[in-house]
């Protein structure tokens, strides 16, 4: 898909009023992928893609609160196998706190009355054609941004995603990460 007729200068436009973001976030990841490394390094959407991040993109995704960060999991559950409800092989879950700094973030939340942004968030929300968002996240990469909030499609609630390849990329790091390891570390020992 090519951006549509008018895109562009809409998002242009939005990227001239992006500002730093320097905040916690939270993201919820089944057991085995909840390695605090693993959490943060893009790989799961550079191998399967998301919302603003098409194949082959390193990006981490962050709710901005905990309650958001739940409803989304189930949504992408929904998305990915057609059913909204978490295997309970899936469980136990782990909620990650995650701590971001980007210099250059677009606000998805802020369209104003831009009609055009207005339809392109739209567009980019459609629970079923993540394409939309792909299209525009690239170009928002190109146009130097390295993270972009977004309402979630799963209720209220915003959403950031952090693009790992934009240049400079943001800052992105697990909090209390050492405090974390060791307390895996303790718990593999119990297991012994």
């Amino acid at each position: 898909m090519k951006l549509p007729d008018g895109w562009r200068a809409a998002l242009d436009l939005l990227c001239a009023s992006a500002e730093p973001f320097d905040d916690s976030c939270f993201r919820s990841v089944e057991l085995a992928w909840a390695y605090p490394d693993d959490v943060i390094s893009g790989d799961g959407t550079r191998l399967k893609g998301g919302r603003f991040a098409a194949k082959g993109t390193r990006a981490v995704y962050g709710s901005l609160d905990e309650e958001t960060a739940t409803r989304e999991v189930t949504a992408r559950k929904a998305r990915l196998g057609g059913r909204a409800i978490i295997s309970l092989k899936d469980y136990p879950r782990l909620t990650y706190v995650v701590a971001i700094q980007a210099k250059r973030c677009v606000d998805f939340r802020n369209t104003g009355n831009n009609t055009v942004l207005e339809d392109i968030l739209a567009a980019a929300s459609d629970p079923n054609d993540l394409g939309p968002s792909q299209e525009v996240g690239t170009y928002l990469v190109e146009k130097g941004m390295d993270a972009a909030i977004f309402p979630s499609v799963a209720g209220s609630g915003s959403n950031i995603v952090v693009f790992l390849d934009a240049d400079p990329p943001a800052k992105v790091a697990i909090r209390n990460r050492d405090e974390i390891l060791a307390a895996m570390k303790k718990f593999a020992g119990r297991t012994s």
